[in-house]
């Protein structure tokens, strides 16, 4: 006994895992730790987390055996309704060996049971501890990238992509960044985000049901519904037997599919009935503004025509007044011409007298022919005015 605390014995359980560790491949060490402490997941964190820290390093298990192992009993614990670490656990589970690895485990199970219950401000506070001692952890960083693109704040794209490009990312680590993309809907370029992630998944070997669903929801969001529709069948046919609430989940989203599909129809169509009534209505006002425009260029066509007619009547009946006066002059030169003659030719007082009454008269008969015609030819403007 040591400081009053006796030393713990082997139980037969502890002696079968050895045996059962021992024996299995690199590959299925993780799955063996998980079916040991799957049914102490339905009590208190104390039932198996520090066990567990301490098979860990008992066992030498490496980086990718404990994201496995912590990331499925993480599940397990969720699904039994078992509370979240708290300091008491973490204090308990350090007393016995403050270990780097000791605490990259209380990181991974708290980390994954927080990010399977969606607490993103819980999350980011816890990250801003773990970052100062894991900040090259792929998982760690996929951690602080999830709650930073769920609680939509500034650094989410520069997290995630520092996680994506961890050197140690696998796809534990590959599938919390799936997920948080999935909420960062504020984001423009989420759903190729999600497309290009699970590309480069599937790409390693690492797709799965869950890879297929996000996918099955990217689509949808970018308007491909047919490989939406592909997508989401692909991951209800890989999804296995009693997980009903995941199958409810793969469910509903293929009916989002098909209600979106059939929305975007109906919208299609009804912006082409508008579309064509508008159309309609558009050609019917054309026509009708068209027919006013030709028959007001027929008025004023008819208006232009009557005007230039009275331009050409009013021209060649200035040409005739012309000719007329220009007659009326020519016959007032020769009178005169004609009156001084026979002036000149007079011999008498009363022969001259005689002559130039003549030529005065003569003359008053030439300026009242004169007014006669240009107040006739005013006339006439006036009235075809």
């Amino acid at each position: 006994m040591e400081n009053g605390v006796p030393p713990q014995r082997q139980s037969p359980e502890s002696d079968q895992l050895a045996d059962r560790m021992g024996t299995a491949s690199d590959v299925e060490k993780a799955s063996v730790l998980v079916d040991h402490f799957a049914a102490a997941t339905a009590g208190p964190p104390s039932a198996w987390v520090d066990e567990f820290v301490s098979r860990v390093e008992e066992f030498g298990l490496s980086v990718r055996q404990i994201r496995r192992a912590a990331t499925d009993l993480a599940w397990l614990a969720r699904k039994n309704g078992q509370g979240y670490l708290d300091e008491t656990d973490r204090a308990r589970v350090l007393a016995a060996g403050n270990s780097h690895t000791a605490r990259l485990c209380l990181a991974y199970i708290q980390g994954q049971r927080l990010r399977f219950d969606f607490k993103f401000a819980q999350l980011h506070r816890q990250c801003l501890d773990w970052l100062t001692e894991f900040d090259g952890d792929a998982l760690v960083l996929s951690f602080a990238a999830f709650a930073a693109l769920g609680a939509r704040t500034s650094n989410g794209p520069s997290m995630y992509q520092r996680a994506v490009e961890a050197p140690d990312a696998d796809d534990k680590s590959n599938q919390v960044l799936l997920t948080g993309i999935n909420f960062a809907d504020h984001l423009p370029e989420q759903p190729q985000m999600m497309l290009t992630l699970s590309d480069e998944m599937m790409a390693r070997g690492q797709e799965n049901a869950i890879v297929y669903y996000r996918r099955a929801t990217a689509y949808r969001k970018l308007g491909r519904f047919e490989d939406g529709l592909y997508e989401i069948d692909r991951a209800i046919d890989d999804l296995g037997p009693g997980d009903v609430l995941v199958h409810e989940q793969f469910t509903q989203e293929r009916r989002s599919i098909i209600l979106a599909q059939d929305l975007q129809k109906q919208i299609e169509r009804n912006t082409q009935a508008v579309a064509d009534s508008i159309t309609a209505q558009v050609d019917e006002r054309i026509a009708a503004a068209s027919a006013q425009l030709e028959q007001r260029l027929d008025e004023a066509s008819l208006r232009l025509a009557q005007r230039v007619d009275v331009a050409q009547e009013m021209v060649s009946s200035g040409l005739l007044k012309m000719v007329e006066i220009l007659g009326l002059f020519v016959a007032l030169v020769g009178f005169i011409a004609g009156s001084g003659a026979v002036v000149i030719k007079s011999h008498g007082l009363e022969e001259r007298a005689l002559s130039m009454l003549l030529v005065v008269g003569g003359s008053l008969v030439f300026f009242a022919l004169l007014r006669l015609v240009t107040t006739v030819g005013r006339r006439r403007v006036r009235t075809e005015r």
